[in-house]
């Protein structure tokens, strides 16, 4: 597993819910990233989400000078509209053929039943039958799935810690409502060699420390260079929260925003200090094997 590892890594965020100080990008509640992969001269670029809606993220690729079409893949971290709602807009510009790689749950109907049994999945804009008209693929992977040496899809996360629960959130079975498993919540993660692991997620609703173990687990890689993406901390209680702030600060550096909640975030300032740093539009990470 050792060797399975890339040159560099750069993540550009295109899409967040903080447009930060005085740019012209357009934030807007959700998130997307752009994941440029080097080896061996070689250039993987896979867009991670795509936002609420299609115009600012094209807007704010345009301001950044990425074309569309010199994206390899879409990666759907889950299927809530935050993330999925700019596939059906976006989709229009990606080369035909596309894969669009997620959890075969994705599709799944989900609602938020103390909110007017609100729906929160997929938005017909960005459904299957639209994405397959603008001619991208859908490849549904659940288990974990290597997109090229030395970057992987954590498929469906296993939860093996007591302190990260399942959401308030129900699917429909059998005529009944149950609680969602969120099983579709996947993860990219990316082994750069002599740096470690750089773990992109969502809104890691199987919990950011069950990523980070399933990160390891699959990889064979002890070593976390970064985790940047949502966490979803905001209503975390006190348990959940100290006890992933005490696992995050084991990496070496996390770029966190959207979903992980104001209050969290400075738990995490304050016990990393400057290894801590907001994801906004526009924010650029890049780790490189030549740079110690």
């Amino acid at each position: 597993m050792l060797s399975l590892s890339v040159d560099s890594v750069r993540v550009t965020a295109l899409v967040v819910d903080d447009a930060g100080y005085d740019t012209e990008f357009l934030a807007q509640f959700g998130l997307s990233l752009l994941v440029e992969v080097e080896k061996a001269g070689e250039t993987q670029r896979i867009l991670v989400d795509t936002g609420l809606t299609a115009p600012p993220l094209l807007h704010n690729m345009k301001k950044l000078g990425i074309n569309p079409e010199t994206i390899d893949t879409v990666f759907l971290t889950h299927c809530h509209y935050d993330h999925s709602g700019g596939l059906g807009g976006v989709s229009e510009k990606l080369r035909k053929g596309t894969p669009i790689l997620a959890h075969s749950d994705v599709f799944r109907r989900c609602y938020v039943l103390y909110q007017n049994n609100r729906y929160i999945g997929i938005p017909e804009r960005s459904s299957r039958q639209t994405v397959e008209a603008n001619g991208c693929v859908w490849q549904l992977e659940d288990a974990p799935y290597m997109l090229s040496p030395g970057v992987w899809s954590t498929g469906a996360v296993e939860r093996v810690t007591d302190y990260e629960p399942l959401e308030n959130v129900h699917i429909m079975v059998d005529g009944e409502w149950v609680q969602d498993p969120e099983r579709d919540d996947m993860s990219l993660v990316i082994n750069v060699k002599n740096q470690g692991l750089v773990i992109i997620s969502g809104c890691s609703h199987a919990g950011i420390v069950n990523i980070m173990k399933q990160a390891r687990r699959i990889t064979g890689v002890d070593e976390i260079k970064a985790v940047i993406g949502g966490f979803h901390l905001r209503i975390a209680n006190e348990k959940q929260l100290s006890e992933t702030v005490k696992e995050l600060n084991k990496s070496d550096e996390v770029c966190a925003g959207h979903c992980t909640g104001f209050d969290s975030m400075c738990r995490i300032r304050t016990q990393m200090g400057d290894r801590f740093s907001l994801l906004q539009c526009g924010t650029v990470k890049e780790y490189r094997a030549d740079i110690t």
